[in-house]
């Protein structure tokens, strides 16, 4: 029996290991954490120099819950820590990943649900029995450079879990085209594919769209939701899961620019409204928040409460501990995006929250 029965989870957000989304996981409802169920890629806990600095920090924020974990890609540094030798051995492809394989079995008490790695193709196999045979699930995680290779892989896998028994497949869009009609009808075939190897497989498409820039814009909709919506149209809903980076970018920002000007982000469930300052510090994050109380008609949701909604109401009312830099606007735009997100198509679970938050 694996961790979490895939065709009942209803959202397979992805989340980095950065304190944003650290942050804005930690403060969601137990109700909301028992309910989505995140992909978490591996990488280095902010400046720490061992791995277990980042599983300490998602066990902070998470707790024991069923988590899908993943080996992040390798990412630019100017100065190598111990932590990253640990994860370059992770991404091993010897002996079918067996130093994936034997982390995923020692690591933890048992909560982790393993994503395949899928680089070195003679190597899958192995690493796929090794986890299938766990019984905790897996998740395959298919960027679009290797879509073409989806049939193979998918017979290969469900050769290996009974038609696809307790495994979910994640088609990684990357960034989320703007195009949704054409990409959903392009992610068809490969849907169908999937569905046509391994019959007993769930299906997840996943992306971001989330904007670099917003001189010129207050609203943008959320298009990974519009081409999930138009793509189960077209094959059913069964055993398909929304997935997105949890309103995060699919590519971080690097470098230049300097600090962000004052802007409250605010989700709704198919689309963003942005709220951008002139201002400086947090003079700038009390006029946004208030313009955001106060707009008419109203789009504040007052019902709905959850960490993000009173961070945005603090600050409205002049507290200054509440949203006063970029990260912490960031982490309650994820926090309210979760929230929505996990409870897209139940309005009634969407509002039963009940715990208390940290300032």
């Amino acid at each position: 029996m694996a961790l979490r029965r895939f065709a009942e989870v209803p959202y397979l957000p992805f989340l980095s290991m950065r304190p944003a989304e650290m942050r804005a996981l930690q403060e969601l409802p137990n109700k909301t954490k028992d309910r989505l169920l995140p992909i978490v890629p591996l990488r280095p806990w902010t400046t720490s120099y061992q791995l277990q600095n980042a599983l300490d920090r998602l066990n902070e924020a998470y707790g024991d819950r069923p988590t899908i974990l993943a080996v992040g890609a390798e990412e630019p540094t100017s100065k190598a820590r111990p932590v990253h030798g640990e994860l370059a051995a992770l991404r091993l492809p010897a002996n079918g990943y067996s130093n994936w394989c034997d982390f995923i079995k020692s690591v933890d008490n048992g909560h982790f649900i393993p994503a395949v790695q899928i680089d070195d193709a003679a190597e899958i196999g192995e690493q796929v029995e090794c986890f299938y045979e766990l019984g905790r699930g897996l998740v395959v995680i298919v960027p679009k450079q290797g879509y073409l290779a989806l049939p193979a892989l998918a017979a290969s896998i469900s050769a290996r879990t009974e038609g696809g028994v307790d495994t979910c497949f994640v088609l990684d869009e990357g960034i989320s085209s703007k195009e949704p009609l054409q990409r959903a009808v392009f992610l068809v075939e490969h849907v169908n594919a999937i569905k046509s190897a391994c019959p007993h497989a769930c299906i997840s498409v996943s992306a971001s769209s989330f904007p670099d820039t917003f001189t010129t814009i207050t609203r943008q909709e959320i298009f990974e939701r519009t081409i999930f919506d138009l793509l189960i149209a077209q094959v059913g809903r069964d055993r398909m899961i929304y997935s997105d980076r949890g309103s995060a970018r699919a590519e971080r920002q690097r470098g230049g620019g300097g600090i962000p000007a004052p802007r409250i982000d605010y989700p709704q469930p198919g689309e963003w409204r942005f709220f951008r300052s002139e201002e400086e510090g947090f003079a700038g994050y009390q006029e946004q928040a208030q313009a955001l109380l106060k707009l008419n008609p109203p789009i504040f949701d007052t019902l709905l409460r959850v960490w993000g909604t009173q961070m945005i109401e603090r600050t409205a009312s002049g507290d200054s501990a509440a949203i006063k830099t970029p990260a912490r606007s960031t982490a309650v735009r994820i926090n309210l995006h979760l929230q929505r997100q996990t409870f897209f198509n139940d309005p009634i679970g969407l509002y039963d929250t009940e715990d208390d938050w940290a300032g």
